[in-house]
């Protein structure tokens, strides 16, 4: 076997071993952490394998800034990958995601005015004129987890700092008990074991590259401090701002200074088509959403400026007549 197939093997079995450890994460002690550990071995796997076979791409996505090998969409100076257009076609309406999942109608927008309106720090819950807009990965992460909210309050990271607290709260009251119950020493000694266990682990977590990979834009999080994390979904900073910039076409009317219903009125017209096409425009329940790149596109065109050519003659005799006869036409002499 050669060195790009053993690699590529080995990506495979991690892959398929984080996939368990997902799997048993209820069951399985610190699996978030277990998860972490097994997304470093991914990625250095999989950066070695592509060092192997890829030339590296210098062409990036304008919004998740990851190589892409080609590009599904273009405005003007702006490249989507196709990871990025998935993005923005899964931010949807709440009756959109109600009709999705068969459920009653006002569930969500309910949820968003209440259980899950903290999430708008995320962006994957936001108030776009008087509707709510939602990601549809709130789906997996809340609805399909009873609709609860307490493993979306804290991060796994704050959790293992909770716990090293916890552990040096009980170390704190067995040395203040002394040696006099039984077994104190080996408590003692377990509970230093755990604690620097756990502090070598945050060591690890919140210091230079951290091995997490965005569940959006699938690409390696370079970014300075943590990512959005939310269960075992990570969201990075590039792909929160691409889910901001989709709204409906009221904000967009509002933000833009339009005449109320113009956008739609040119929807209809089918005057953004090509938009609908690209997956940068779409109607969500009885409403209108797009990626803001659509107004700015084409609404406000960037005007290309031809460049100036002035024919100067390659003889100097020429030359100098050439800019004599140019000065009297404009009247300096």
């Amino acid at each position: 076997m050669s060195i790009i197939d053993g690699t590529y093997q080995q990506i495979l079995a991690l892959n398929q071993k984080k996939e368990d450890i997902i799997t048993l994460k209820d069951e399985l002690p610190d699996a978030p952490y277990h998860i972490f550990s097994i997304n470093a071995m991914i990625r250095d796997a999989e950066m070695r394998y592509e060092r192997l076979i890829k030339i590296p791409n210098k062409v990036k996505c304008s919004q998740c800034d990851q190589s892409i090998e080609e590009h599904s969409v273009r405005l003007n100076n702006e490249l989507f990958c196709n990871h990025c257009v998935r993005t923005i076609s899964q931010v949807m309406n709440t009756s959109e995601m109600e009709e999705r999942n068969s459920m009653k109608a006002g569930t969500v927008k309910q949820d968003c005015n209440n259980a899950i309106k903290f999430l708008q720090k995320t962006s994957l819950v936001r108030k776009s004129n008087k509707c709510w807009l939602v990601h549809e990965s709130l789906i997996e992460l809340f609805y399909h987890a009873g609709r609860s909210r307490r493993h979306l309050e804290t991060s796994w990271v704050d959790e293992m700092e909770n716990h090293i607290k916890q552990l040096q709260n009980q170390l704190r009251i067995f040395n203040e008990l002394g040696s006099s119950p039984t077994g104190t020493t080996l408590q003692v000694f377990s509970l230093n074991a755990q604690i620097n266990d756990y502090e070598h682990r945050l060591k690890t977590v919140q210091g230079g590259i951290h091995p997490f990979r965005c569940s959006q834009c699938n690409g390696w999080i370079r970014a300075v401090g943590l990512p959005i994390l939310l269960g075992h979904f990570t969201l990075c900073h590039n792909c929160k701002t691409t889910i901001e910039r989709v709204m409906t076409a009221s904000e967009i009317e509002t933000r833009f200074n339009f005449v109320p219903g113009r956008i739609r009125k040119d929807i209809h017209r089918g005057l953004l088509d090509k938009y609908q096409e690209m997956g940068l425009l779409r109607q969500s329940g009885s409403i209108w959403i797009m990626h803001v790149s659509v107004i700015k596109d084409y609404y406000f065109p960037e005007k290309q400026e031809t460049p100036v050519s002035i024919d100067i003659p390659p003889s100097l005799l020429a030359r100098s007549a050439a800019i004599l006869q140019r000065k009297q036409d404009s009247g300096y002499i």
